[in-house]
């Protein structure tokens, strides 16, 4: 049983659920079995004949492990496999997990129901920059003893900001990641072909990537087309903000000050979340996609914002038998103000609760994030691995293979220029859920409102957040 907390303790950590999905499943328990020794009773002395014989193994004491597992549908044949593979090699060893249904809503809201009630997980997933809140308030173990003891090192390396900002907080380690993310541009080939249009290229512009969109929408018959579906959400469109120059915190890491309404950001989230909309009319409405009509997944738009964790749903084996497989490809995102070009990206894994079973927790988390464990979860993912240097030796040729596109180096080139979300006290999930998404990105969508009217609300609303947070700490 983890440790207790009360719930007004916990209430402060202040970490509103931004997403969230768990897989449920429960192995049975299983009981090791003593090795059995025989001993014939003339080769021992009376008095030790009842002694354990020195090569008999004591047996281990059985545990049961609670695991919370992100759970979107690529990730629940993973833990399946992983799981299962873990108990048949510790029979002492029982894994359960449970589902969540619809990740990016409910995840972290159950992580905080089950804790507050004194019944945390001893394993839970955590996104890059959603677990810091639970360390500040030290309801997670750090792992960096293990990390050391075990030779786990690699997937920490330290001069990867991308790493380094999303599994360390206050120099110790926390996150363990078993996959590194990041966000670049998918297009399916099928609209560019009919379309007599050259693929894009990643060394193109925002401009080239706006006329290209412009020229792939062709709305007026009963087969829509649009260039683009927009994703409608800030934390998906930080790639357009931060290639403007600017960043919407006066740090990444712990920021103090918001700095949503600037010129640059004013401009490029009118643009992404609403003008491509209902100006350019080049990506899908709400009323649209409504019903899931319109999408790229459709094959009803010919380029979208995303990750690897996007594979599956484009051009998998799957698909391919059924006949449902839309041949795709990737490019980097295109080049605006910002020379650098960064790209969003993190790391992103478990982390274990504080309890009883810390180091038992630690044995099945360090298998999943093993080079064993990872393979398995990359492979049927197609996320990008938490090795680097599994990404051009296993990683490529694998994802290549089973999705079928060519420029799978993009996401490492994408991954090199990564930039975090934002970190700290007050977490990403809270500043979007209680400001940015009601105040801006509703009505952006909804087309009610513009942003040079919103951004300012926003600024003062996450400006309060951070001020009450900087005055108790």
């Amino acid at each position: 049983m983890a440790t207790k907390i009360s719930r007004r303790d916990f209430l402060k950590v202040g970490a509103l659920g931004a997403a969230s999905l768990v897989v449920a499943g429960c192995g049975p328990a299983a009981t090791a079995t003593e090795a059995q020794v025989a001993v014939k009773p003339t080769d021992v002395p009376a008095a030790a004949a009842t002694a354990v014989p020195p090569t008999a193994v004591p047996p281990k004491k059985p545990v049961t492990l609670d695991f919370q597992a992100w759970g979107d549908n690529a990730d629940l044949p993973a833990w399946e496999k992983l799981v299962q593979m873990y108990q048949e090699r510790n029979p002492h060893v029982t894994v359960k997990y449970s589902p969540v249904a619809d990740p990016n809503a409910n995840f972290y809201q159950q992580l905080q129901t089950s804790i507050a009630g004194g019944t945390p997980p001893d394993v839970a997933s955590f996104q890059g920059w959603e677990w810091q809140t639970y360390a500040d308030k030290d309801l997670l173990a750090p792992v960096d003893d293990f990390v050391k003891r075990d030779g786990f090192e690699a997937i920490y390396p330290q001069d990867v900001k991308g790493v380094a900002d999303t599994t360390i907080r206050k120099g110790k380690t926390y996150l363990i990641p078993l996959q590194l993310a990041t966000m670049v541009m998918f297009y399916a080939k099928k609209p560019f072909d009919d379309a007599k249009l050259p693929y894009p290229t990643d060394d193109w512009t925002f401009e080239e990537f706006l006329e290209i969109a412009r020229k792939l929408t062709n709305t007026s018959g009963d087969q829509k087309m649009f260039g683009l579906q927009a994703n409608g959400s800030w934390f998906r469109d930080i790639g357009w903000i931060r290639g403007t120059g600017k960043q919407e915190f006066d740090s990444l890491i712990d920021p103090k000050k918001s700095q949503f309404n600037q010129p640059e950001i004013v401009e490029i989230m009118q643009k992404m979340a609403q003008d491509v909309i209902y100006t350019d009319k080049i990506a899908p409405s709400p009323a649209d996609t409504s019903g899931g009509a319109n999408t790229f997944q459709t094959g009803n738009c010919a380029m979208k914002y995303e990750g690897a964790w996007w594979f599956p749903t484009m051009n998998s084996p799957k698909l391919r038998e059924e006949g449902k497989q839309i041949p795709f490809d990737v490019v980097l995102m295109p080049k605006m103000a910002d020379e650098g070009r960064p790209h969003r990206g993190w790391a992103e894994g478990i982390a274990l609760l504080k309890g009883d079973s810390v180091e038992e927790a630690w044995g099945f988390a360090s298998f999943m994030a093993s080079e064993e464990g990872d393979k398995i979860y990359s492979e049927i993912t197609g996320r990008m691995p938490n090795n680097l240097a599994l990404l051009e030796s296993f990683w490529i040729p694998t994802v290549q293979e089973k999705f079928q596109f060519s420029n799978a180096k993009a996401f490492i080139e994408a991954f090199k220029r990564s930039e975090v979300d934002v970190i700290g006290g007050v977490p990403r999930s809270k500043m979007n859920g209680e400001v940015v998404k009601p105040l801006a990105y509703d009505k952006l969508v909804n087309n009610s409102a513009k942003a040079a009217e919103v951004l300012p609300e926003v600024d003062k609303a996450l400006q309060a957040l951070l001020d009450e947070y900087w005055a108790n700490v």
